[in-house]
């Protein structure tokens, strides 16, 4: 009732700098707001900033927390009053393309070529990072225990109606 609405991802409209719409950048995105909800940022528009676009997200006194990273971006934005804004990190490419083959492009220093890898290494890469991304220890030994399965047994490919 109030006005408030608040978008993120492919909800928002962005004019400029605009992110490819993959799960890297939703999961970043993600994250970014957890933290603002977390720390209690007023995330209600406050006005007008440069450009006609809205204001960042403001800090509550005495309720916002305050981190070494948040000091570290009041320099470049010149305040502490509002919350760092989203920076998109490209981590790069993965593709599982089958038969144990996969396509990798990996960025390690922002304005520097990927290592990019395909075949038997891209997989490895691949598998590595999947593992990773697990939530959970116990999925990890789950999901490492079936591709062991898979590769002694071969895949189960019984119908049972």
């Amino acid at each position: 009732g109030k006005g408030k609405i608040f978008a993120i991802g492919d909800a928002s409209c962005i004019v400029r700098g605009q992110l490819p719409s993959t799960g890297q950048v939703a999961a970043q995105e993600g994250e970014y707001v957890a933290r603002l909800l977390n720390k209690q940022y007023d995330l209600s528009p406050v006005g007008q900033a440069k450009d006609n676009e809205l204001a960042p997200p403001m800090k509550i006194p005495d309720v916002t927390g305050f981190t070494m990273s948040d000091s570290i971006a009041s320099v470049s934005t010149k305040t502490s009053e509002c919350a760092k804004p989203f920076q998109y990190l490209d981590l790069g490419i993965l593709a599982y393309t089958g038969g144990n083959t996969a396509l990798a492009q990996v960025s390690t220093i922002p304005g520097q070529e990927p290592i990019t890898a395909t075949g038997f290494i891209g997989n490895e890469l691949w598998r590595s990072v999947y593992l990773w991304k697990q939530a959970s220890w116990r999925n990890r030994v789950m999901v490492f225990s079936d591709w062991v399965k898979r590769r002694v047994f071969g895949r189960d490919i019984t119908y049972l109606e």
